[in-house]
């Protein structure tokens, strides 16, 4: 097989085994049991709902169109394959093993694959993204892509400061008193790699590095994802009669899921066009402005 079919064949693999995850958790038919509280568990609930509703279709068409040679698969791959890797290791390492019933190290094999499915997907995708050029991203979308990126990670990093703040300071949040290790283990994750690279993106897309267009085509969709997966777990909250559900959280994460969801669809858009089809398609240099793309296969 050729290393375009074997990304195909995976990215396919992943997302089905995305959905099963999905399936099986208590967002449908609640196999896997979280060792969490049941407010904690929400957040886990969001994330299927994004998995089975985007994530997992998202994987599927990345495989079929990689199978196809059409250009927009590793761009439609990148970001839900990175949001496999940070959400399952979470799904992982984040439980409080010894302190609430459940199942979910029964299910470590599933996890793991995933995980490993993930980072293996973005690795096979990453090439053909490096030679994507930096034309091929308009200029308003690079701003407010820019704008956006460089916005997210000021505004979580200076939230997840104050939260660390707090437990410091002996006010720790009932978020942290009910499930210290999925506290540190986000907060770890999201200040430590997720926010300094959303902040680099930005700041590099606002300063017009053509690094950061690449860089961008994997964290735009990748921060949509994970928005989703935030403003999914903030109404779900709101839906169940959670006490500790945030009126506030939905007015902030459900427009901001949305801004980033239609940035990254424009995203693909983009790509689509400058590299329309062909058995190797990004080695093919974009067309020039102004001409006609040629047909589609």
């Amino acid at each position: 097989m050729t290393r375009r079919q074997i990304a195909a064949v995976l990215a396919i693999l992943l997302g089905l085994g995305v959905a099963v995850s999905a399936l099986l958790g208590p967002l449908v038919l609640g196999v896997i049991r979280f060792r969490t509280s049941p407010a904690l568990e929400m957040q886990f609930v969001g994330g299927e709902m994004i998995s089975l509703g985007l994530v997992a279709p998202l994987l599927v068409l990345a495989g079929i169109a990689w199978w196809q040679g059409r250009g927009v698969a590793p761009v439609l791959a990148i970001g839900p394959a990175l949001y496999a890797v940070y959400t399952y290791i979470t799904a992982v390492a984040g439980q409080e093993y010894d302190r609430y019933p459940g199942n979910v190290e029964r299910f470590f094999p599933l996890y793991t694959l995933l995980v490993a499915g993930g980072a293996a997907l973005a690795a096979l995708a990453t090439p053909d993204i490096a030679r994507v050029p930096a034309a091929a991203l308009p200029a308003r979308l690079r701003r407010a892509l820019g704008w956006l990126l460089a916005g997210i990670g000021a505004f979580f990093a200076l939230a997840w400061i104050g939260q660390v703040r707090l437990v410091l300071t002996g006010e720790p949040t009932t978020e942290y008193t009910e499930g210290p290790t999925l506290f540190w283990l986000i907060k770890v994750l999201d200040l430590g790699i997720v926010i300094p690279a959303l902040l680099a993106t930005g700041i590099g897309l606002l300063r017009g590095h053509p690094s950061a267009v690449r860089a961008a085509i994997a964290a735009g969709p990748f921060a949509a994802c994970l928005g989703g997966a935030v403003a999914a777990m903030a109404v779900a909250m709101a839906f169940t009669g959670d006490p500790s559900a945030q009126p506030a959280m939905i007015a902030v994460a459900v427009p901001l899921a949305l801004a980033l969801a239609m940035l990254a669809a424009r995203i693909v858009v983009a790509v689509q066009r400058a590299f329309p089809g062909g058995d190797d398609p990004l080695r093919a240099r974009a067309r020039p402005p102004g001409r006609a793309p040629p047909a589609m296969r």
